[in-house]
This record gives structure tokens, sequence and C-alpha cells, in this order.
């Protein structure tokens, strides 16, 4: 019986290791505006990361992208071109921008096809509004396409101040061509929901963004300090911020931290940027305030140094980093927008108005028992949202895809 039993479990191991040597591998290319953080873009760190980890389940990855600083290089198995066409900053006029992204676009139809031709790619898979090249190597090489909406970008305008409204028609110019693509990804329910009344694409799946627990991992409370990531835009409420810290800087000992990277400071946040300096000048080594982009392993030590994560967002399609803060055992505090209600769960505070939002961060850094109770809970949460597993998810899909 043993015997038995010994010769069918061989036989098992057996036929799912030949499996695994017959399967293909998936040839993908990924186009995104960036790629390699340090970067002001959660689009950015979306991409390396489902690069890396697509990788590392049995794919080969091509990643078409401005911001590395080599022509072509492997990094984690990915293999990624740079294109050497800087992106438009948000200044300038409207038909400028356009040729910028007309010139970028053209460059990457030129290198996918030249790569196409030597490895037959399967997929491509854009993220971001950069549609228009996938549209052209859909019809030109017959690929398969797959978009990730990271945003729905028709929605999210509404929330940008009014220098950044000026993208408004660049953005609808770039996503004309997204009702072409074979496949759509979103990174919450709520987009979802937006992108099937937005868009007519027959197949339709929901796919979190994911979290690197390796990097982004329980660290114990140490500290007294209030943590905010996130552009210096009106998007991430950051007009909301003298308040924040007056109200930071009126519990004893506490102390905040804004990593709020941005290409261009735009001239209706100036006052805000202003403001908040006079207040670091007041409370000098209570306020610290970080204006470029920084790497993965110092954003996960920002983490790890502060008690509360907060996200004032009046738009988040799902929130990057809030999952980064949960992963890492931090409770979060944010408003009831787009997909945080459904990521944070009971592991933070979703709120509705300024004045609970406030209330809540001076509850917390008075509480450092509850900001450890809440915080095991959301680091426990945040592990459904591991990158193995979405990477999986993905893969998945794009067998859907495929086998049209």
């Amino acid at each position: 019986m043993k015997l038995t039993k010994f010769f069918l479990s061989l036989n098992k191991e057996i036929s799912t290791f030949l499996n695994s040597l017959s399967e293909q591998k998936i040839k993908i290319a990924i186009i995104s505006y960036y790629f390699e953080p340090p970067t002001i873009s959660g689009v950015g760190v979306h991409s390396k990361f489902l690069a890396e980890y697509l990788a590392k389940n049995n794919c080969e990855v091509h990643v078409f992208c401005s911001n590395s600083d080599y022509e072509s290089y492997k990094k984690e198995k990915v293999i990624v071109h740079n294109i050497a066409r800087t992106l438009p900053n948000v200044n300038g006029s409207s038909s400028k921008k356009r040729l910028e992204y007309f010139l970028f676009e053209s460059e990457v139809v030129k290198a996918v096809i030249r790569e196409n031709s030597k490895r037959e790619f399967d997929i491509i898979h854009t993220h971001g509004s950069l549609t228009k090249a996938a549209f052209i190597l859909k019809k030109i090489c017959g690929l398969k396409w797959i978009h990730t909406f990271h945003a729905i970008e028709r929605v999210r305008i509404k929330k940008l101040s009014k220098e950044e409204k000026h993208f408004k028609d660049l953005i609808t110019w770039g996503e004309s061509t997204v009702n072409y693509c074979d496949g759509a990804i979103y990174v919450s329910n709520p987009i979802y929901m937006q992108g099937r009344k937005s868009y007519q694409i027959k197949k339709n799946i929901v796919i979190p963004n994911g979290v690197d627990t390796n990097l982004f991992n329980y660290s114990p409370i140490r500290k007294k300090n209030v943590l905010f990531i996130g552009r210096f835009s009106k998007e991430k409420g950051i007009e909301l911020f003298p308040d924040i810290i007056e109200k930071v800087m009126n519990v004893k000992d506490a102390t905040i931290t804004l990593l709020t990277p941005s290409n261009v400071l735009l001239k209706d946040m100036e006052k805000i940027r202003d403001k908040i300096r006079l207040y670091e000048r007041r409370y000098k080594g209570r306020i610290r305030i970080i204006f470029k982009p920084m790497g993965q392993d110092y954003i996960s030590d920002l983490y790890k140094n502060c008690q509360i994560y907060i996200q004032p967002s009046k738009y988040e399609s799902f929130g990057l980093c809030i999952l980064e803060a949960m992963a890492t055992g931090r409770p979060v505090i944010a408003f009831k927008v787009g997909g945080i209600p459904q990521l944070v769960g009971d592991c933070g505070f979703v709120v509705n108005d300024k004045e609970s939002f406030l209330s809540k961060i001076e509850e917390l850094l008075n509480n450092t028992d509850l900001c450890q109770k809440i915080g095991e809970k959301a680091c426990a949460r945040a592990k459904n949202f591991k990158w193995d597993i979405i990477a999986k998810k993905t893969i998945d899909f794009y067998k859907v895809i495929l086998n049209e």
C-alpha cells in the first residue's frame, strides 16, 4: 500500500515537471513611461516589480521606457530598453506636449518592431496614457495588447489644479485608441466600474497593485512620526498640509516627514510650498520635507520610522503607498475615495471630512498601543497583495487573451 502511494506521488511529480518543461515562455513587451526608481510615478514602481515577478514566473520580459540609464540592460532577468526621448512636463503649450508624445511613441514603435523581429512577442502590455504605440504595433505586428488602467484619466482630471488641467486634451488624445486593446486590467473595483462606463473593451479584470514584502515588511513602531509620500499636487491633498502640520506640532515630541517629489512646481502650489517652508523654519527639527524622488530602500526606512501613514488624496485609484505602509505594519488615515476603502478595510481609518482626518492624527499619535494593534492587522492584510500572487494572476489573464 505504501509502495503504491509512493509511485502515485512520484508519477504526479514527474508529470508536473514534464508539463513545466513543455510550457512555453510567454514573451511580453511592457511599455511604460517610467520603470527604474527613484521615480515620482507609482506606475513606474508597479511596472518595475511586475516585470521582475513575471520574469521569476518563467516569462521573457522586455520593458520599453524613458528613464533608465542604459540603452539596453538586464535587471532581475528583465531586459530594459531605454527610449532616449524626454517626456514633456506640465508646462508649455499643449501642441508642444503632443509633439513630444508623438516623437516618444514613434521611437517606442521602432524599438518594439526591431526587437519583435528577433523575439516574436506574444503580448504588448501598456501602462499609462501612451496607447497609440501599442495600437500601431497591434496592427503592424498582429500582437495581442493588454492595457492596465492605473486611473481613469478623464475622471482623475477633474481633481487636478487649473494648470494641470491643460493636460486634459493630451490625455484624451492619448487614450483615444485604448478601445482597440484585447484586454484591460484595472487596479481596483471603482476603477473597473468607471472603465466599463468609459470604454468598450471585450475582456476586463481587476488585478490590484502588489507589494514586495521582502522590502516592505513588519517593523515595530519606534518614533512618534507622521509620514506622507506623494506628488506635490492638488490631487494629493497638499493644500491640507498647513492644517495637518499644526495638528502634529500640537502633540508633544511628534514629528512629520513629507516625501513629495515633483518634476515641475506649479504656480498654484507655490503659496502652499512657501507656507510649509515657514513651518519648517519655525519648528526646526520636527518637520522634514524631501522634494526629490528617492529609492525604494530609502522609502522602506521612512515607513519603518513612522507611527502613522497619512494619505489626504482627493483621488486615488488604488493607493500603492498605503499598501506599502500597511505591509510595514503602520495604521493608515485616508479619505474615502477611489480604491482606498477596499484596500484599507478595518486596518486603518477612512474618513469623509477634514475634521475627522485631523482628529484621527491626534488620537493615534497619543495611542501607540492602538497603532501597534492596527498595524499588525494591516501587515497581515498586505500579504494578500504579494507581487508573486499578482504576477500569477496577470499571467493567467495573458493566457485567456492569447487563447482567444
